[in-house]
């Protein structure tokens, strides 16, 4: 019979961690991994699970999700946030597909609702989103950086029933990852070499944060999300315009020095 290792990493996350373990303590083996918590996030998690590691702050998660998969003993692999739930109807298909599944699929998608401030974002892009989060062990891959997802080795299948993304319950709770992201990101595209000049400095602060916007308020129809779409959109131009301003910062920074 095959059986779900569940995979966390989480940093800080006293909050959301009781809720998060509560709804997969079914699962036949947890692996958490710790990215140096100050909080009681590891105290809280014990009740769960003895299977926590430690590390350093890494500003990523792929690193630490790759050893918590090879920390994990179980034929099938489900990706977790601490800000996620994983409701009844879910479980049941999870469940269902590990223990039926006799094709030759890698992994499955798994629909996202994610909720922005006690109400569930339809659009702006932000739903089904799907995401590959329950695969067997071996099959998929993650590579390093801010915004890279599991690249499978095979054939993957759609779940129908949602992970439910409690992402930001506050307008407060938002900027402080929009802080952590922008910085990781132009640190990120900095080693890269990739620098503002004269020649893509209107591109990078009008012209893209302006798409991002146009893109999430009126083609993926943010603006019927009310004002919480309106925010999304919004702060998606400034995390793009930010971000480029971080990533100007650093290269100013090295012009002093040399």
């Amino acid at each position: 019979m095959n059986k779900l290792s569940a995979v966390l990493i989480v940093r800080n996350e006293e909050e959301n961690i009781k809720q998060c373990l509560e709804s997969i303590k079914w699962a036949d083996d947890i692996i958490l991994i710790d990215q140096k918590s100050t909080d009681r996030t590891v105290e809280l998690a014990r009740a769960y699970t003895d299977k926590i590691f430690i590390t350093e702050p890494k500003g990523i998660c792929n690193p630490d999700r790759v050893f918590g998969i090879q920390k994990a003993k179980n034929d099938w692999i489900l990706i977790l946030e601490a800000d996620e739930r994983v409701a009844p109807e879910l479980k049941n298909e999870i469940q269902s597909v590990i223990t039926e599944n006799n094709s030759a699929e890698a992994g499955y998608y798994l629909p996202v609702k994610s909720f922005f401030c006690g109400r569930w974002i339809k659009h702006c892009g932000w739903y089904p989103g799907y995401i590959l989060r329950l695969f067997r062990k071996g099959k998929v891959s993650f590579p390093a950086g801010l915004h890279t997802f599991g690249q499978a080795e095979g054939k993957c299948g759609y779940l129908k029933n949602a992970l439910l993304h409690y992402s930001y319950p506050t307008i407060s709770h938002y900027f402080p990852k929009f802080n952590r992201y922008t910085t990781q990101w132009a640190r990120e595209e900095y080693k890269k070499g990739i620098r503002i000049s004269g020649k893509n400095f209107i591109f990078n602060f009008l012209i893209r944060p302006l798409y991002w916007f146009f893109r999430k308020y009126f083609l993926l129809q943010g603006y019927r999300d009310g004002f919480r779409g309106f925010f999304i959109s919004f702060s998606s131009a400034l995390t793009v315009f930010v971000s480029y301003a971080k990533l100007w910062e650093l290269q100013n920074k090295e012009s002093k020095v040399l």
